[in-house]
């Protein structure tokens, strides 16, 4: 019978170390990308993603009401303008039968209510988070923890732009989309890496904090799809004709 060797030491350590040295890179290639668009806020947004311990340290002094809702507000745009490009691609082909107008409309629509979106479920989220994390202890200040959220959500937002737009490509797109899952997946890794910097929790106590809105969140959804779908069967059976 084959006996399964274990990992030693050293192995783990190289292992580790050849993940962190890509992890580096894909680091670089992003903060040069961020540097070529000279926004300092996109590089202070891929730092609090990459390195969330630190970058929460070093920006919670300049948590404030403006500074968060700025923030997130900035965000929604950046979502709105890769919204708009995707929008463009997917209806390069239909705009004749759509019409100029229409897209155009689309597109102003978007570059609104994406901000005032991202500020609104940003706070409701961030309130969520918070009650919990007070609950379990949590020392951060609400705007410091609501700023630090922000950093860490612009950065995953950041990252997805490539995947979010090339994900629309013929064949091949299934794996961007696969890679922004991935992307995604780290994000939440960088929110709970925050929510400790932030509140000084354990680790399990950052889980549960991370976790727990989420479902929250979830349910609700959940509770007003249902009730939607509930209602407009209602109304669809109030308009059969009587037997």
């Amino acid at each position: 019978m084959a006996v399964k060797k274990k990992k030693t030491p050293a192995v783990a350590a190289k292992a580790q170390s050849e993940e962190s040295k890509s992890l580096a890179q894909v680091e670089e290639m992003a903060m040069n990308a961020a540097g070529a668009l000279q926004v300092d806020q996109f590089k202070t947004w891929l730092s609090a993603y990459f390195h969330p311990y630190q970058a929460c340290g070093k920006e919670k002094k300049n948590s404030s009401l403006g500074s968060a809702t700025g923030t997130f507000a900035l965000i929604g745009l950046v979502q709105a303008v890769v919204a708009i490009i995707v929008m463009a691609l997917v209806l390069a082909f239909a705009l004749p039968l759509v019409g100029v107008p229409f897209t155009i409309a689309g597109a102003v629509v978007m570059l609104i209510a994406y901000p005032i979106g991202t500020v609104i479920f940003g706070f409701i989220g961030s309130v969520l988070y918070y009650i919990v994390a007070k609950l379990l202890g949590g020392k951060g200040s609400f705007m410091e923890q609501t700023y630090c959220m922000a950093l860490v959500s612009g950065g995953v937002g950041l990252m997805l732009v490539p995947f979010n737009v090339l994900q629309i490509a013929p064949l091949v797109g299934w794996i961007f989309g696969l890679l922004g899952v991935a992307v995604a997946l780290y994000g939440i890794i960088s929110q709970y890496r925050m929510i400790r910097a932030v509140h000084s929790l354990s680790q399990l106590r950052a889980i549960v904090v991370l976790v727990i809105p989420a479902l929250v969140i979830v349910a609700i959804v959940l509770f007003v799809i249902g009730f939607a779908t509930i209602a407009a069967l209602g109304a669809y059976g109030a308009t059969l004709p009587m037997q």
